[in-house]
Order: C-alpha cells, then sequence, then structure tokens
C-alpha cells in the first residue's frame, strides 16, 4: 500500500505559519500595552509624589509662585496621563481585533488538522483491510496446496 499523504498539507502548513504570525503581532500589542500601562502607573506614581510634596510645601508655608509651578506639574501629568489612556485604550482595541484574527486562523488550523486526523484514520483502516485481505488469500492459497497434495 502506499504511503499515507495529506492531501492538503501545503495548506495546513501555510495556515499554521499564519497562526504563528498572528500570534506574534497578538504578543507585540500585549507587550506594547503592557509597557504602557507600565509608564501610567509610574506616571500617577510621580504626579502622587508631586501632590505629597505640594502639601508639604504648603504646610510648611511657601509662595504662590511655588504652588503655580506646582499646580502647572500636576496638570501637565493629568493631560499625559489622559493621552496614555487614549493610547492604552487604542491598543486594547488592536488586540481585541487581533484576538478575533488569532481565533479565527487557530479555527483554520483545527480543521484541517482534524481532516488529516480522519484521512490517517482512513487511511489505517484501508491498510489493515488489505492485510487482511492478503492473509485470507496467503490461507486460502496454503489451504488450497494442503488439499492438492492430499
Amino acid at each position: 500500500m502506499k504511503k499515507f499523504a495529506f492531501s492538503l498539507e501545503r495548506m495546513l502548513t501555510y495556515q499554521t505559519q499564519n497562526l504563528d504570525k498572528e500570534k506574534g503581532i497578538m504578543g507585540r500589542l500585549v507587550a506594547e500595552k503592557d509597557r504602557l500601562e507600565s509608564r501610567k502607573h509610574e506616571m500617577q506614581q510621580s504626579n502622587r509624589k508631586v501632590r505629597e510634596e505640594m502639601e508639604q510645601q504648603e504646610r510648611a508655608g511657601t509662595t504662590i509662585f511655588i504652588l503655580k509651578g506646582c499646580y502647572s506639574v500636576l496638570e501637565s501629568g493629568r493631560r499625559q496621563l489622559e493621552a496614555l489612556e487614549d493610547q492604552i485604550a487604542s491598543v486594547m482595541a488592536q488586540v481585541e481585533q487581533q484576538r478575533q484574527v488569532v481565533l479565527v486562523a487557530s479555527q483554520e488550523v483545527k480543521k484541517l488538522e482534524k481532516l488529516k486526523e480522519t484521512q490517517w484514520e482512513e487511511y489505517r483502516r484501508n491498510e489493515a483491510k488489505e492485510q487482511q485481505e492478503m492473509i485470507a488469500e496467503h490461507v486460502a492459497e496454503t489451504f488450497a496446496r494442503n488439499v492438492d497434495s492430499i
């Protein structure tokens, strides 16, 4: 019997490569999201420190000029945080969109793998059937030879 060959092997290889590529894109997007969230956390801590420093200076009795500078720094930090949150939201949307792409690519690969498995099982059944026929034929020939020699 001829060797098993999956007729859609090239398609399976292509779909698997495509899935790997899409997972790579997904990984880069998730890394970017994590980087932005880390930066957001750092900015929040920085703003918290500025706020604490400003409160200390208020208690110690400082000038309006220094307090205005602190308010400017806080306002700038707030705007930067808002811009960063917009970037995070944009990347999150891209991550979700890419998750759908990966899901579809994964389903395509699974379909082809299932088809390959089904064809493999059919091949094995046919191979077993062919072997049984060869054994039956061999037994029949042996029986016929033994009957002729009697």
